[in-house]
């Protein structure tokens, strides 16, 4: 009789699947939600962000923002702001709304301001914005930044070295002797050779070829094929290398669209090659692709995932921890790293731009500032303005190069300056970005990206690298040492963001965290530096919302920091 019963229930079940308690599954969203705000509440800093002070000092000095981003505002002959026109953009930073914006006042008003409101924006995964700190920018007048630009300068030069020929470039090891002479590992935390010129300061940023695995590997994205060429730029072509194709730029007289000049596809192989990829690189498409190259390799997903330990077997992962799952979140990140990058930017540090400190040192070379001074590099108000770095500037051998280099560039392009300038030569026809440099956008979403496929897959050996052929146009097997999946994750960061200092974007401090030996003028001691550890701790925070998320029963996601400890999530 019992079974007849049982049998009886087993029908009735069968027949009528259960009623589901969606008032229980409501109790449980509200609760992930619950703890996702608290979490993002307790993180949230109250403090007033730190900064270098510049934009006080400046003032007091009766230069206001001559140390400050200013592009696209109204600018006087000598390139400096219009005070007017700068204090249009505080106001309306300080007030964070779309009017106020629409009042600030702008220069050649054909290039806009790149999205400031986005600064004020929400997230609903991971923590806010405007809770997150990181240190204060080097000052105008550090040293840090004198050496940070003779990087920029020596960058600038050697655009069309190609990689491999590093070694046996003259013009590579003026530029490690000079950086070394200044003081590069004390300022950045690493000495120069042709195997670390330019590159990055994490694990495996040093190893092997200069273009991580992910931005060299061919891949199938579904059913198309894709070839990593690039079109490329003209060799030997540089901007704003006079003064007025400068002041134009800056004071957004320039439409960039469509002023490129290419020539032809290849791989990357120089800086100049590398710079045209993060010129108009979409912000997650190296994430996109890095994920999609290692589900294509078949890297292993993270022993987290209950399908990699083993934890499941009845079933395999799709929209939760499979391909579709592991590749949109590297993505999201990225996106989300731009909002921390441009509250930084915009609402605290609005650092200027390495073209525009070169403009400064120009400013001293023609008199415009000391008309009086017979030596541009050694006089009382140079002292002053520069500070620590005016040592920097009597000492390098750079600026001879970059006189000659930018005499050369002003003849040969018909433009003014025919005796050269000491201005930064730029990559881009339009300079850089009308936003401020400090973090950089670049280095923030990579970094946040490459974070999170670095909790999504394991650590191994990677599987088949490659290295360009000398001309570019084709691929053969690498045999150098062993390169791993993490660590060419760490050297995609390092491109991304470093590729936009040869180009002239950027400062190294916008991205990459400062060196073992952290000057003294870097406030905030102990507080993440640059855009990669500012994306880092953003994707730490995002993974941590996400995974709450999961109905699998998932353990830790276990990879090594940027700065080399543990992370647990």
């Amino acid at each position: 009789m019992y079974k007849f019963f049982r049998y009886i229930l087993g029908k009735i079940m069968t027949a009528y699947p259960p009623v589901r308690d969606f008032a229980e599954r409501l109790n449980q969203a509200n609760e992930i939600r619950d703890l996702t705000r608290d979490d993002a509440s307790n993180d949230f800093s109250t403090e007033q962000p730190p900064t270098n002070d510049d934009e006080a000092r400046f003032k007091q000095l009766g230069l206001p923002g001559f140390a400050s981003f200013t592009k696209a505002l109204g600018h006087q002959d000598n390139g400096l702001v219009q005070e007017q026109s700068f204090n249009s953009l505080l106001t309306a930073i300080q007030e964070g709304t779309q009017i106020a914006f629409e009042g600030v006042q702008l220069g050649g008003g054909i290039r806009k301001l790149a999205n400031p409101l986005n600064a004020f924006s929400f997230q609903l995964i991971g923590n806010d914005s405007h809770g997150a700190r990181m240190a204060a920018a080097p000052s105008f007048s550090s040293r840090n930044s004198a050496v940070d630009l003779v990087e920029r300068y020596w960058m600038a030069l050697c655009r069309d070295i190609p990689f491999d020929q590093y070694f046996l470039s003259p013009l590579i090891a003026d530029a490690c002797e000079d950086l070394n002479n200044l003081g590069f590992e004390q300022e950045f935390g690493f000495t120069c050779t042709p195997q670390t010129i330019f590159r990055g300061p994490y694990t495996g940023c040093d190893i092997g070829p200069h273009v991580s695995q992910f931005l060299l590997q061919d891949f199938d994205f579904g059913n198309q094929p894709i070839r990593q060429l690039q079109r490329y730029p003209q060799e030997g072509l540089d901007y704003l290398t006079d003064f007025d194709g400068w002041f134009q730029v800056n004071n957004g007289n320039i439409d960039p669209t469509g002023t490129d000049f290419l020539v032809g596809e290849r791989r990357i192989i120089t800086l100049r090659d590398a710079g045209q990829w993060v010129h108009i690189d979409f912000p997650y498409q190296s994430a996109l692709w890095s994920t999609i190259i290692l589900l294509g390799l078949g890297a292993e997903i993270s022993e987290a995932s209950p399908y990699a330990n083993g934890d499941i077997r009845s079933s395999e992962p799709f929209g939760s921890l499979g391909g579709p799952d592991v590749t949109i979140q590297p993505a999201l990140a990225a996106v989300y790293a731009l909002k921390h990058a441009w509250f930084q930017k915009w609402c605290v540090h609005r650092r200027l731009r390495p073209e525009v400190y070169a403009q400064r040192l120009e400013l001293f070379r023609r008199g415009l500032l000391e008309p009086t001074a017979s030596d541009p590099l050694n006089n009382g108000l140079f002292n002053q303005l520069f500070g620590a770095g005016a040592d920097v500037w009597r000492q390098t051998q750079v600026l001879e190069r970059i006189l000659e280099h930018n005499k050369m560039q002003n003849q040969v392009n018909f433009r003014t300056d025919p005796e050269g300038t000491w201005l930064l030569p730029i990559a881009f026809p339009e300079g850089s970005p009308t936003h401020p440099a400090y973090p950089g956008g670049h280095s923030a979403f990579v970094a946040a990206a490459a974070t999170t496929a670095k909790a999504l897959f394991q650590d191994a050996p990677f599987p088949n690298p490659v290295i360009p052929t000398s001309n570019g146009q084709g691929l053969v097997p690498y045999t150098g040492p062993a390169l791993t999946i993490h660590g060419e994750l760490n050297k995609l960061i390092a491109n991304i963001t470093l590729f936009r200092d040869g180009a002239g974007m950027h400062w190294r401090t916008d991205g990459t965290a400062s060196g073992i030996n952290t000057p003294p003028d870097r406030m905030g001691v102990g507080i993440p530096t640059g855009g990669n550890l500012l994306g880092e701790m953003l994707a730490v925070s995002m993974l941590r919302d996400i995974k709450r998320t999961y109905r699998e029963e998932l353990g830790l996601f276990k990879f090594q920091g940027l700065d080399g400890g543990p992370i647990e999530i």
